[in-house]
């Protein structure tokens, strides 16, 4: 319990350790697709949503979040373009940092980067449903569902890797 205690206390400090990012000088509005695609090392059009399944049989899609994987967060009615984030660091099994822009709060700063905690808390621990650190109350928000994650790796090279594993 103790343990659980004092790791809580690092996620809080490491969270406030965490500054907004800024869009680049060449563009002062992006949305969460604009960004990804520039600063990740994943080439997919369309939508938010709609990356989980262009992702099919270009790109390894899973549960597991790793560094610079792609955060798909699925469409609702508060997000009908869905959403998509950046994963720059995995702290734990439950909990990653992402890196996204167009998220804020209310009458914030929309279109700037930020870069935010994220906490894994779907019942079979598989990212289905997450929820992201909300900076003015530096609390964890409501849950959101989500696709899951888009690796770099593409497709074509687990099958490769994979053949050569199989007898």
């Amino acid at each position: 319990m103790r343990f659980l205690r004092l790791a809580g206390l690092g996620m809080v400090a490491l969270s406030l350790a965490l500054p907004p990012l800024q869009a680049s000088a060449s563009s002062s509005f992006l949305n969460c697709v604009q960004y990804v695609r520039q600063a990740g090392k994943i080439d997919l059009a369309g939508n938010a949503w709609m990356w989980w399944g262009n992702a099919k049989g270009r790109y390894a899609t899973g549960h597991l979040p790793s560094r610079d994987s792609v955060m798909v967060f699925q469409r609702t009615k508060a997000m009908p373009s869905g959403h998509v984030a950046l994963v720059r660091q995995v702290l734990d099994q439950r909990t990653v940092v992402i890196e996204h822009a167009n998220w804020a709060p209310r009458d914030g700063a929309k279109g700037r980067v930020s870069r935010d905690l994220v906490q894994d808390v779907s019942p079979a621990n598989d990212w289905t449903e997450v929820r992201v650190r909300y900076r003015p109350s530096m609390s964890f928000g409501k849950v959101y569902a989500t696709s899951g994650f888009i690796s770099p790796t593409p497709h074509e090279v687990l099958q490769d890797v994979a053949s050569m594993i199989e007898p």
